[in-house]
């Protein structure tokens, strides 16, 4: 009887303790601002607002200043994303960096591990005897206008947790950055009118951008330096974004496309050569950062040679034709893929009896490069 009683209890217990097990983690988030350069007081009310956003997205948060953390590489692991806010050092004193020593392999490690980091404002004015530091948040602060006017800033047509909410054009109060040693092939997600600021200069300036970096997801924005913009939700919503970009989350649900709907009887684009049934298939596809098209070159039609801006690539589902890239040709057939590069002069023409039938995918215009 005494041994029933105790495998009873064993099951029970097993019994009680299983919805606990089933409960999903939740993914934590460091929330880090140490500081040894100029100190923001936007810090405090950011590490309050981002808190109590993260905690209602189902994160766990953890804020430090301390980075001794950073030691123990174990316990860094732990963490989904890593928010560097405003972190900045003194650009003229090495000794005023933390990162140094087996505290650097901590943080690459964690990136190469594929962990996500967020920098927020002076997160790029920091660390500047650290080129990898550079690279990893894509640029580094160079100066900033005086004060805090007033700006225009406008929103890339890219879709991005970061920058979707975010309106087409806001007009926000900020210390704007310039930046030095900026990555070429970053195309930022928000960007500032210098004209908007009273500066010189026709080009916008990049406020805000994200990237692939050795195995990890980096995002930064130049937004932050007010206490007051951490009571704007559009500076909230738009640095959760990149917090759930970063922790490869917020991604968007997908869109099912009835291709017949899609169709359409055209001439061919570059030159009208012919007839052709042509399948817009991506078109209207929210926030779309690529195009995917189906096309089929009806006898005698071609897509006449023309530069493109992109890399773009046709597959060939049926019929034959060929395929001429700054003047080299190519037999394709059924099950053929040719792939065209950035600054070529292409095009593509159907021979034989049947429709060439393609399949043609490229980037959209100012989308990143993975």
């Amino acid at each position: 009887m005494r041994a029933m009683l105790m495998l009873l209890a064993a099951i029970l217990l097993s019994g009680a303790a299983s919805p606990r097990h089933s409960i999903a983690r939740q993914p934590e988030i460091l929330l880090f601002s140490h500081t040894t350069g100029w100190r923001h007081d936007s810090i405090e009310p950011a590490v309050a607002a981002l808190t109590k956003a993260a905690r209602a997205k189902g994160y766990h948060v953890v804020a430090s200043e301390d980075p001794a953390l950073f030691d123990d590489a174990k316990r860094v692991k732990r963490f989904a994303v890593i928010v560097l806010l405003s972190t900045t050092t003194k650009p003229k004193e090495p000794g005023s960096e933390w990162f140094t020593g087996a505290r650097r392999d901590t943080l690459m490690a964690f990136v190469r591990a594929g962990g996500g980091i967020v920098g927020v404002h002076g997160a790029a004015d920091s660390h500047y005897h650290w080129d990898w530091y550079g690279r990893m948040m894509g640029a580094r602060f160079a100066r900033h206008p005086a004060g805090t006017p007033k700006g225009v800033v406008t929103r890339a047509p890219l879709d991005h947790p970061s920058i979707r909410s975010f309106p087409e054009t806001a007009e926000l109060v900020d210390e704007w950055y310039w930046f030095d040693d900026f990555d070429p092939r970053l195309l930022p997600l928000l960007t500032l009118d210098p004209s908007s600021i009273g500066e010189k200069g026709v080009n916008p300036r990049p406020v805000a951008w994200a990237h692939r970096f050795e195995g990890g997801q980096v995002f930064y924005t130049g937004l932050g330096h007010t206490k007051e913009s951490w009571s704007d939700p559009r500076v909230v919503d738009h640095v959760m974004g990149g917090i759930d970009w970063a922790a490869k989350r917020g991604a968007r649900p997908m869109v099912v496309i009835d291709d017949a709907a899609k169709r359409v009887q055209e001439p061919p684009p570059h030159g009208r050569i012919g007839r052709s049934t042509a399948w817009r298939i991506t078109d209207g596809v929210p926030g779309r950062m690529m195009e995917y098209r189906k096309r089929a070159l009806h006898k005698g039609a071609a897509i006449g040679v023309h530069p493109i801006d992109h890399d773009e690539v046709y597959a060939v589902v049926s019929g034959e034709g060929e395929v001429s890239s700054d003047g080299t040709t190519a037999r394709l057939t059924p099950g053929m893929t040719a792939y065209l590069y950035t600054g070529a002069h292409v095009g593509i023409r159907q021979i034989g009896e049947k429709p060439l039938v393609l399949i043609i995918a490229y980037p959209l215009e100012g989308v990143p490069r993975k």
